[in-house]
């Protein structure tokens, strides 16, 4: 079982997914939380903490995949910002602080961004025509909902980075 550790971050990134399924579908008609935010705020919290790692791209890309298809049926919209902003947030996290409110805020703004971007994406292709200021007011409850994610779960992205790195093989240390 030693040889599933480089995998901890895949398979519990797997489960985030499958919680914010859940909870997307109890909680939808109470708290309108109808989007996917566990998972991407996890692995945007994962390129934050894990810089150097360039295995954690193909992580996120194998992320956007299912996550588009377990949320939108399509593959697309995940699969091609949800590893950009994970590289982006990978090159600022070398210059920016290693604090738990630098960490949180720039999480929320690539909730933003991969929020922006999903919009863009679904409206380009036809799938969706949501106005621009239906977007803008949709930013509140992501944001809210991004924070409250980041916040619970970032002791474990923490934790399972640093002692369970993506695709690392473990014996050497």
């Amino acid at each position: 079982m030693r040889f599933l550790q480089k995998y901890n971050l895949a398979l519990v990134l797997f489960l985030a997914l499958l919680l914010n399924g859940s909870l997307s579908l109890s909680l939808h008609s109470v708290m309108q939380l109808s989007a996917n935010f566990l998972m991407p705020v996890g692995m945007m919290l994962i390129a934050l903490f894990d810089d150097t790692n360039k295995n954690e791209l193909w992580l996120a890309l194998g992320a956007g995949i299912i996550s588009d298809i377990y949320f939108y049926g399509i593959v697309g919209v995940y699969t091609i910002c949800l590893p950009g902003i994970c590289w982006l947030l990978q090159k600022m996290a070398r210059y920016l602080p290693e604090v738990f409110l630098v960490r949180i805020i720039v999480t929320l703004v690539g909730a933003i961004l991969l929020n922006g971007c999903s919009w863009l994406i679904l409206n380009l292709m036809g799938l969706i025509s949501v106005p621009f200021a239906d977007l803008i007011k949709t930013m509140i409850p992501t944001i809210i909902w991004s924070l409250v994610f980041a916040i619970i779960s970032y002791p474990l992205w923490a934790n399972l980075t640093r002692k369970y790195p993506f695709m690392v093989k473990l014996d050497n240390y």
